[in-house]
């Protein structure tokens, strides 16, 4: 049986950056060289093989047998919950419920700030965890720009608020692959994400509205920036320390939007913002 030399070169940050090497390769011919996905993945998988053969002493059957395991993991649970992704995005674009979904989302403040922790922070969450690789971005974004977002804008928030959601992915599916490979117990490496990625989780609210308008923003709008923040990082904390990553997408999407829509009718930002309009100050 054939057992790996994490450090074969004998100096443990050249070997990480060697065994690296694929990844970048990945990226600098999607990037720099522009080529498809499909042929940047192709020119990966060669020099993973290289990598794997020459430096690393991988047996033939030991690398047939890791491809094989990456193609049927690629294809199931990965690709299935993709295909399933869309279809039931399309699904309901075609039925007209997609557009019932934004404009219930939408209705409940006017405010851009709002409709961006709505619909980029605690919707696109909830998107992750259901459907992950990417699917929410594209989705919010659109949203948002239907809603008067520029599209640059849109997109740019969409981004920074899936960091929240997009380390555990579609019902925990990253994590446990994580764990699967790096020979660990998923609640171990569930409980760890949970005390390294919380700190910056509790950021990204406030930093949604700082992008969008600014620190005076953000002093007009700190009560629902904080009760969102709360409710959505302590669920996640407390789904990722007590039950493991299936949830800690969905949950805490769920709970934001609902504390959120709650919190409307106790308090409404002073001004309506929206981007390109002078403030309105709501009745």
């Amino acid at each position: 049986m054939w057992i790996q030399d994490p450090d074969p070169l004998g100096v443990p940050w050249l070997s990480a950056l060697v065994a690296a090497i694929p990844i970048l390769l990945f990226l600098v011919c999607l990037v720099v060289l522009k080529l498809t996905g499909l042929q940047a993945a192709g020119v990966a998988l060669v020099a993973e093989v290289a990598v794997a053969l020459g430096m690393f002493g991988m047996p033939i059957p030991a690398l047939a047998g890791a491809g094989l395991l990456g193609v049927l993991s690629a294809i199931w649970p990965i690709a299935y919950i993709i295909l399933m992704a869309v279809w039931l995005y399309r699904l309901a674009v075609a039925s007209g419920k997609f557009d019932v979904i934004r404009a219930s989302i939408a209705a409940i403040s006017p405010d851009q700030r709002i409709q961006v922790l709505l619909i980029a922070f605690c919707f696109g969450a909830f998107l992750e965890g259901v459907a992950g690789f990417g699917v929410p971005i594209a989705i919010c974004a659109a949203m948002l720009v239907t809603l008067g977002f520029r599209p640059v804008r849109a997109a740019m928030i969409s981004l920074v608020a899936n960091f929240a959601a997009g380390a555990y992915g579609a019902v925990g599916i990253p994590v446990i692959v994580g764990a699967q490979v790096g020979g660990i117990d998923v609640m171990d490496l569930s409980r760890d994400l949970a005390l390294i990625l919380q700190p910056v989780t509790l950021l990204i609210p406030f930093l949604l509205v700082v992008i969008l308008d600014g620190f005076r923003g953000l002093r007009e709008t700190w009560p629902a920036t904080l009760v969102v923040t709360l409710v959505f990082s302590g669920t996640q904390a407390a789904v990722l320390l007590f039950l493991g990553p299936e949830l800690a997408a969905i949950l805490p999407g769920l709970l934001g939007m609902v504390a959120l829509a709650a919190l409307r009718l106790v308090w409404t930002p002073r001004h309506v913002f929206v981007e390109g309009e002078a403030r309105a100050v709501s009745g």
